[in-house]
């Protein structure tokens, strides 16, 4: 898929990203919640995890304290309600209760690390109670959060789902201050794939934010690259707006990363645009703004 385009390419587009994401696939069996026993424990957050979880099976992976070797950090433990909380089974991945769950976890884990977490080398994941608690009456989910090892590891197609990375230490306030994971400048190598450069070196391109594409399939969304170069080239200007690098360059234009495949079905719509100085111009400072 063409993730690169320049800015004199780029036309008003009226096509939107607008498709119904249907949840027929559920079919769901309803009856009333059960009443949690004290063998339904609720996890809590500020714990990490040794391995990244679906489902949330308590003898197979074992909190950990965050000080040690983990790969996910629960940022914070929600509650399903209404309708969700009336199935026999925790909401399946894709379906509303789950993008809503997903929703919820990403403002939370926003907050925990300070900034939009998609500035970040982040991923984040719903969780939910092994089926053995859900049927006597635990209706949480846990939203951890885990570090990635590339941008292109991450987002890329050729990658199905996010892949975190063994760390220690916990990820709150990791963009409140300089981090490795932080997104900045970046180049790219033969094959295609970014790697972070440091911004006062050459390099062809540097984050700039992120576009939340409308709900649909994610096969429908990237579609149509030129839509999103559009969303992008927006995102940059707002960016720059006022400052010195306002006045566009020729030749330049924009780059994006979708989310994985896996992380779209969970309900990530945050697409993340760069700006590109071109196929022959580098930049040796990073933007204004």
């Amino acid at each position: 898929m063409r993730r690169r385009l320049r800015g004199t390419a780029l036309g008003l587009l009226l096509a939107t990203l607008m498709s119904g994401c249907a949840d027929s696939a559920e079919a769901p069996t309803w009856q009333s919640a059960a009443t949690p026993t004290a063998d339904s424990a609720v996890p809590v957050a500020g714990a990490c995890h040794r391995e990244v979880e679906v489902v949330a099976y308590r003898f197979a992976y074992p909190a950990v304290d965050c000080a040690k070797t983990h790969r996910t950090e629960t940022v914070h433990v929600g509650t399903f309600t209404g309708t969700a909380a009336t199935r026999v089974t925790p909401p399946p991945a894709g379906s509303a209760d789950m993008r809503t769950a997903f929703k919820a976890c990403d403002a939370r884990a926003t907050r925990f690390v300070g900034a939009n977490w998609r500035g970040g080398l982040m991923s984040v994941r719903v969780v939910t109670p092994e089926p053995k608690d859900w049927t006597t009456g635990s209706r949480w989910y846990r939203c951890d959060l885990f570090a990635l090892s590339s941008i292109d590891g991450s987002s890329s197609r050729r990658t199905p789902d996010h892949s975190a990375t063994q760390r220690t230490g916990s990820l709150r306030g990791a963009l409140t201050r300089p981090s490795p994971l932080r997104l900045a400048c970046f180049d790219e190598d033969k094959w295609g794939n970014l790697g972070p450069v440091g911004c006062t070196r050459a390099h062809h391109f540097e984050y700039v934010g992120i576009w939340t594409a409308p709900e649909g399939t994610y096969e429908f969304a990237g579609r149509d690259p030129a839509v999103i170069h559009n969303r992008c080239r927006e995102v940059i200007a707002r960016r720059i707006r006022g400052t010195a690098d306002e006045r566009p360059v020729p030749g330049s234009g924009t780059m994006y990363r979708l989310p994985s495949p896996g992380a779209w079905q969970r309900g990530d719509r945050g697409i993340r645009c760069f700006y590109w100085s071109g196929e022959y111009r580098t930049m040796s400072r990073p933007l204004k703004g």
